[in-house]
């Protein structure tokens, strides 16, 4: 049972680290962007999500609203930080993102303080169902179903619309995709506003866990979604998947059948994982360069 319960935990904690390595595989994948402004996107998720409900905003609503401005704010920083510098070298897009990242951690300082402050979640979501000796959360449910959802959602909209079609045909070849007559204006717009809902999701089920939210926190958030797209392999959103999980796995299995003293050392002993993926398949787990036009 210990076993089994171990499992479970490492769908929840999976599911989540899935889709923090969708939302920055997707943009790679397409854009050969590493994100790092990401983190602080879902950070400002959990600040609008406190702000909305404490203006009596029923909890759903507040958690759809804050989806579509986080959504919105993506688009925002795509235009504004990513799409002039297009075609420019690696650095100037990785200066960009880390400093699209300081940007909007200092602003969400400004507008809202440190914190923490907590988030008001309905209490059923924190409620367990026991099956014998097994307890699984609610949230956990919700976790699980949330992270198939967005995967669905994402296969449905990638292959079976046309713009779908255009972002695979970028990811294959930018330039071949622009002779053909596809905007990158339009692939930018698209690509940022699903990594943004994305992070809507992420923020919902990171906060609803934590139970508060604060302008910080956003490096640890980052390095999580770092990690696995690493061990899956960047630019592949089946790699997403594969790293989430994985790192999921690990963590549960820390957590269960180590000492806490271990178990304290989580973000170092995730490093330890990342390095020895990389030993064994220095490409990650999934190894393509990109996984979107397949």
């Amino acid at each position: 049972m210990v076993v089994i319960q171990a499992l479970i935990d490492a769908l929840s904690f999976g599911s989540t680290y899935v889709l923090l390595g969708l939302g920055l595989s997707l943009v790679f994948s397409v854009l050969g962007l590493v994100n790092f402004s990401f983190g602080a996107l879902i950070v400002w998720g959990g600040l609008v999500l406190v702000t909305l409900t404490g203006l009596g905003f029923p909890y759903w609503v507040a958690v759809l609203a804050m989806v579509v401005i986080l959504t919105l704010i993506s688009i925002l920083t795509a235009k504004v930080a990513f799409q002039p510098f297009h075609g420019a070298p690696p650095a100037t897009l990785l200066l960009s993102s880390f400093g699209v990242a300081l940007i909007l951690q200092a602003i969400a300082f400004i507008f809202f303080g440190q914190g923490p402050y907590f988030v008001e979640t309905p209490r059923w979501l924190s409620e367990q169902i026991q099956l014998g000796s097994l307890s699984i959360g609610v949230l956990q449910i919700v976790t699980i179903a949330a992270c198939v959802g967005v995967i669905l959602v994402l296969q449905a909209l990638l292959y079976h619309t046309s713009g779908g079609v255009q972002i695979r045909a970028v990811a294959e070849s930018a330039q071949v995709a622009e002779l053909m007559g596809i905007r990158s204006g339009r692939i930018f717009t698209m690509v940022f506003a699903l990594s943004g809902a994305i992070a809507g999701v992420v923020a919902f089920l990171w906060f609803a866990k934590l139970g508060t939210a604060s302008s910080v926190g956003d490096l640890n958030i980052t390095l999580k979604a770092f990690i696995v797209v690493v061990i899956g392999g960047l630019g592949t959103l089946r790699g997403a998947v594969v790293g989430g999980l994985l790192l999921g796995a690990f963590e549960a299995f820390l957590f269960t059948f180590t000492p806490a003293e271990l178990s304290s050392w989580q973000q170092t002993c995730a490093f330890l994982l990342v390095t020895l993926v990389l030993l064994i398949r220095p490409q990650g787990i999934m190894g393509q360069k990109v996984e979107l036009s397949r």
